[in-house]
């Protein structure tokens, strides 16, 4: 919803549209230049980055397999099954899942990996702050969400009474986990760093910050799922 003098205003279809593209960029974006730079990802995508050097899958297969499965966890979590919001999910993991990809790839073949430290750090810092930035735009909107910030929105609202920051580190442990998970096996751990600690620690509040200050109009809706 929109609010403008005092009034409370639907979003039309093309403004939904125009909102979720910009912010599934953004989110994308995000998410690949952390993985490009190897200094640290949101926790969700070092942990499909670790299972990926684990099988040498490509990251984007298990950043799929988040979506889907997250996806129907949130129909249980939400207590009730909403098709279109199902499918909306899945789309938009999908869609993502591709697109970190290509943008990781990118930036890969940019030669971004040969800058010194001390400016891949900033730049992934940056990154980690556009990833909280795209999650606030369409949490607001609430049309398609990807199916584990949908779950962030569930936790938010029904199990922490608003509270964006221990919604969003009750996510991210499970993710942690499954990077943890995988290191006795692989021996390593790939884009886990600096970068990481400051998504666990700070995206809720990122999110809260972007909520007041990007898009200020934008406002949370009923979180029914429905478009």
């Amino acid at each position: 919803m929109y609010y403008i003098d005092g009034q409370f205003y639907q979003l039309g279809y093309k403004q939904k549209i125009s909102f979720f593209v910009v912010s599934l960029i953004i989110n994308s974006f995000g998410n690949g230049l952390s993985v490009a730079t190897a200094m640290g990802s949101a926790p969700w995508t070092a942990g499909a980055a670790n299972l990926a050097n684990l099988t040498g899958a490509p990251i984007s297969l298990f950043l799929a397999f988040f979506a889907t499965s997250v996806a129907f966890l949130n129909m249980w979590l939400a207590m009730h099954f909403n098709w279109p919001r199902l499918i909306g999910n899945i789309v938009f993991g999908m869609s993502f899942s591709l697109l970190v990809g290509v943008f990781a790839n990118l930036f890969v073949a940019l030669g971004i990996r040969h800058l010194a430290w001390w400016w891949l750090l900033p730049i992934d810092i940056f990154a980690v702050w556009t990833i909280g930035v795209a999650i606030s735009i369409y949490q607001r909107v609430n049309w398609i969400l990807h199916p584990l910030d949908d779950l962030t929105n569930i936790l938010r609202f029904d199990y922490f009474h608003g509270n964006a920051s221990k919604a969003q580190m009750s996510n991210f442990v499970v993710a942690i986990g499954i990077s943890a998970v995988c290191f006795p096996f692989s021996h390593q751990l790939v884009a886990l760093g600096l970068g990481t600690i400051v998504s666990f620690l700070f995206q809720g509040r990122n999110i809260a910050w972007a909520d007041r200050h990007i898009f200020k109009r934008l406002v949370h809706g009923d979180i029914t799922g429905e478009a």
